[in-house]
C-alpha cells in the first residue's frame, strides 16, 4: 500500500517498526524499567560520556543477539509486546464461534503463517499467476497494467502510487506519484563508486541470480536476469532524487493535470495504468519529483521490453521471499539482514508471523490488543502531560528572542490548532470484505494487500480522515504528521521504560514527556515549519524570522555533522536535521513541563535513588537510548535513516542543554558542553 512516511515525523531508530527487533531463541523477555540504576557505569564521567555513564554497564552486559543487528531497551520492550501479541493471536487462530470478527481477521492469518510446512509444500508454486502474467507481456500497455496489478499485490514496482493529503489544501485527498522501484536501499548503492559500494553491487547480483535459480531459471538465465535488472534499476536510480532533497515538501510538491503527466512522461502510458489501478476517476495528480518521471520516460524508451520485464520478475520474488518456501526465505535473509545489516542468525518463524501480523493487519490485531492492554488512566495521565508541554512551547515561543511578535502569533496558532491522538482509533478499519484462508499464506497476503490498496485509492477526491491512525496500536513509536497537524502516540509507547504510572513524574517526562516534546517540536522543524496549522503547506513566517530560523537550523546540521558513526562515515546532518530538531526541542520542552508539574503539585526537590529531579529526568532521557549495533547496521543507517544514530541522540541534545550542565554541575571545556551550543526552540 502506498505509503505517507514521506510526510510522517517519528521518533524512531528504524528498527522500532520493523523485523529485525527480535530475541534470542527460547528466551522471554521483561518489559525494562524505567530507571535503571544497574544499567548505569558509574565509574564513568557524566560531563565526559553521558552515554556511558547512563548505559555503560547495560551495553556491556547486552551484546547483540545472533537474530539481531540492534539491540537496545527498546527491544527488550519489543519483545515483550511481541509475546503479548503471541499469545493473542494463538488465542485467537483457534476457530471458535465466540471470536469477534478482529480475533479472526488477526488469528487466521497467524494460522496461515506458522504453518511452514504448508508453506513449503506450495514453494514458487504459489507467485504462478504473478510470474506467468509478467511472462505474457508484450507490448508498453501490458507492462503498465502488469505494474498497476503487482502493486495492488504489495510488490513495490516502478513507483508508488496512492492518495496523500494535497499539499495545499489539507481536508482533501489527492492522487499523488512517488519515485521507487529501487531493490537496494537507497540510490547511493547503485551510483556510488567506492569499494564497499561495487562489492555490495556484486553481491546483490549473486543474491538475484539465486533467487532466480529458486523460481526455475538455469544458472546462465539466472546471471542474465541478474544483470538486466542491476541495469534497469541503476537507471532508476539516477533518475531517483536524493533523500536530503526529497525531505523539503517543494520537490514533493507539483500538482499537475493528468494530460501535462502525459505529456511529461509520454512513453509511460499513464492514464491507462490509474485506470488498470481501479482508482477512481481524478484529474489531478501530485508528482513527486517531476525529475524521476521526466528520466522514468527516458529509461522506458531505451531499455528493452524483456528488461523491464525481469525487473517486474525480480520484484515479485523480492517482495514474497519472506512469505515463500525455505530457499527464498532463506536466500532473502543472507542478503537483506546478515550481508547489508550483519544479523548472524535467522529469527524464528513465530516472531516473523507476528510482525506480519502487525504489518498487514494491524487494525484487526491492535483492536484485541487495546482491550487487553491499555488502561483509561493511562490515556488520561499521558493527556496531562501533553497540556503541560503544549503551554511549555507555547512559553518557549513568546520568550524566543530571534522571532518577531507577527510570526510568533503564526507559531502559537499552529500550536494551539495540534490534534492530540492517543492510545487507539476512534473508529477501527474493518477487514469484512477479505476473505482469509488458513491454508493459503501468499494468497492472504495478497487478499489483504489489494483490500488495503483498494481501501487507499478509494479516497482519492475525498475528505482527510483526520481521525485515522498510520501506525498500529501495538507499535513502540510515535509520529507526528503534518497534514493533520496531529501528534500520534499508539498503545504500545505508552509503557515501562517510556511511560510508568507508579514512577516519579522526572523519570516519566525524561523518557515519554521528551517524546511528547519531540512530536510537537516536529510541527516546527526544518520541514515541518513549512506546513501551517491546518496542515497546509504555505509560508507563514516573514523573511527576517525565516532567516533566522535558518541560522540556527544550520548550527545543528554542521554540528551533528561531526559525529562519526562508523569507520571514515559521518553523521548526514542535513538528513537528521529533522530529528535533531525534535530532539534538541522536546528535551527543553519536557524539562519545562516537569517543572511546571513540581510546581503544581508542590513537590519539594527530594532525592531518589541519590539522583535529584532533574538528574533522574536526564537519566530517563539517556537510557531509553541504551543500544548496541552492528557496524553494518549502522552504514545503513549513516546513508538512509533520518534519525541519527541512538548513542548521538544522548550526546548531540544534551552537549546543547546549559539545564544538564547545571545538574551535573559540568564546566565550560568537558565533552558534554558543547563550546557553540545551538537552539532553535
Amino acid at each position: 500500500m502506498f505509503s505517507r512516511s514521506v510526510l510522517v515525523r517519528s521518533v524512531a531508530v528504524s528498527i522500532f517498526t520493523c523485523t529485525l527487533a527480535l530475541a534470542q531463541k527460547g528466551q522471554v523477555y521483561q518489559r525494562p524499567r524505567s530507571f535503571d540504576r544497574t544499567a548505569m557505569d558509574m565509574s564513568m564521567d557524566p560531563c565526559e560520556d553521558f552515554d556511558e555513564y547512563a548505559c555503560g554497564t547495560w551495553r556491556k552486559n547486552n551484546p547483540i543477539p545472533s537474530d539481531q543487528v540492534f539491540w537496545a531497551r527498546y527491544n527488550q520492550l519489543a519483545e515483550y509486546n511481541r509475546e503479548v501479541l503471541r499469545k493473542i493471536l494463538e488465542q485467537a487462530s483457534v476457530a471458535t464461534p465466540k471470536r469477534t470478527q478482529a480475533a479472526a481477521i488477526a488469528g487466521d492469518f497467524y494460522f496461515s503463517c506458522v504453518n511452514e510446512a504448508g508453506v513449503n509444500r506450495k514453494g514458487v508454486g504459489a507467485l504462478k499467476p504473478q510470474l506467468a502474467r509478467i511472462a505474457s507481456i508484450s507490448n508498453r500497455e501490458q507492462f503498465m497494467d502488469s505494474v498497476a496489478y503487482l502493486q495492488s499485490h504489495g510488490v513495490p514496482a516502478l513507483f508508488e502510487f496512492g492518495a496523500q493529503p494535497d499539499l495545499h489544501d489539507a481536508t482533501r485527498e489527492i492522487a499523488t506519484i512517488f519515485q521507487g522501484g529501487l531493490g537496494l536501499p537507497d540510490r547511493d548503492y547503485y551510483v556510488n563508486q567506492d569499494e564497499k559500494s561495487k562489492a555490495t553491487r556484486a553481491r546483490y547480483l549473486v543474491h538475484m541470480a539465486a533467487m532466480f535459480e529458486f523460481s526455475g531459471d538455469g544458472p546462465l538465465i539466472a546471471q542474465k536476469e541478474s544483470s538486466a535488472v542491476l541495469a534497469v534499476e541503476t537507471r532508476l536510480a539516477e533518475a531517483t532524487l536524493e533523500r536530503v532533497k526529497m525531505r523539503d515538501p517543494k520537490n514533493r510538491d507539483h500538482k499537475m493535470t493528468v494530460g501535462d503527466l502525459t505529456a511529461l512522461a509520454p512513453a509511460v502510458p499513464f492514464a491507462r495504468f490509474f485506470k488498470t489501478t481501479g482508482a477512481p476517476t481524478f484529474n489531478e495528480v501530485n508528482v513527486a519529483p517531476l525529475e524521476f518521471f521526466q528520466k522514468l520516460n527516458a529509461a522506458i524508451d531505451s531499455l528493452p521490453l524483456d528488461s523491464w520485464k525481469t525487473y517486474l520478475k525480480w520484484h515479485v520474488l523480492q517482495a514474497n521471499a519472506q512469505f515463500l518456501s525455505d530457499p527464498f526465505v532463506n536466500e532473502d535473509f543472507e542478503f537483506e539482514r546478515r550481508y547489508l545489516n550483519g544479523q548472524k542468525e535467522l529469527e524464528p518463524r513465530w516472531k516473523r508471523c507476528v510482525s506480519a501480523a502487525d504489518h498487514l493487519v494491524g487494525q484487526a490485531l491492535g483492536r484485541v490488543y487495546v482491550e487487553q492492554t491499555f488502561s483509561a488512566a493511562s490515556k488520561r495521565r499521558t493527556l496531562e502531560m501533553v497540556d503541560l508541554e503544549e503551554k511549555a512551547l507555547g512559553e518557549s515561543i513568546q520568550e524566543l528572542p530571534w522571532m518577531t511578535a507577527e510570526t510568533k502569533k503564526q507559531a502559537l496558532l499552529k500550536l494551539k490548532a495540534v490534534t492530540n491522538k492517543i492510545g487507539y482509533p476512534e473508529k477501527w478499519l474493518d477487514y469484512n470484505t477479505v476473505q482469509l484462508k488458513r491454508d493459503d499464506l501468499l494468497g492472504n497476503v495478497n487478499r489483504i494487500q489489494m483490500f488495503r490498496m483498494k481501501y487507499n485509492l478509494g479516497k482519492i477526491g475525498g475528505p482527510l480522515d483526520k481521525k485515522e491512525w498510520n501506525i498500529t496500536t501495538p507499535t513502540v513509536n510515535a509520529y507526528y504528521y503534518p497534514p493533520e497537524n496531529s501528534i500520534n502516540f499508539p498503545a504500545g509507547v505508552l509503557q515501562p521504560p517510556l511511560f510508568d504510572p507508579d514512577i516519579d513524574d522526572a523519570v516519566n517526562f525524561g523518557a515519554i514527556g521528551w517524546l511528547i516534546g519531540h512530536e510537537l517540536t516536529h510541527g516546527f522543524d526544518d520541514q515541518g515549519s513549512k506546513f501551517d496549522g491546518q496542515g497546509n503547506l504555505t509560508n507563514w513566517w516573514t523573511q527576517s524570522d525565516r532567516d533566522e530560523f535558518e541560522k540556527r537550523t544550520s548550527c545543528l546540521a554542521d554540528q551533528y555533522q561531526e559525529f562519526v558513526v562508523v569507520d571514515d562515515i559521518h553523521l548526514n546532518g542535513r538528513l537528521t536535521l529533522g530529528e535533531n530538531t525534535a530532539d534538541n526541542g522536546g528535551i527543553r520542552i519536557a524539562l519545562s513541563a516537569l517543572h511546571k508539574a513540581a510546581a503544581a503539585k508542590g513537590t519539594a526537590e527530594n532525592m531518589i535513588d541519590g539522583f535529584t529531579s532533574d538528574q533522574r529526568f536526564f537519566i530517563g532521557f539517556a537510557q531509553q537510548w541504551c543500544a548496541n549495533i552492528t557496524p553494518e547496521r549502522l552504514r545503513v543507517i549513516a546513508k538512509v535513516d533520518p534519525h541519527a544514530p541512538v548513542r548521538f541522540r544522548t550526546l548531540g541534545t544534551l552537549r546543547n542543554l546549559p539545564d544538564f550542565a547545571r545538574a551535573f554541575d559540568c564546566k565550560p571545556g568537558r565533552k558534554m558542553v558543547s563550546a557553540n551550543a545551538c537552539r532553535v526552540w
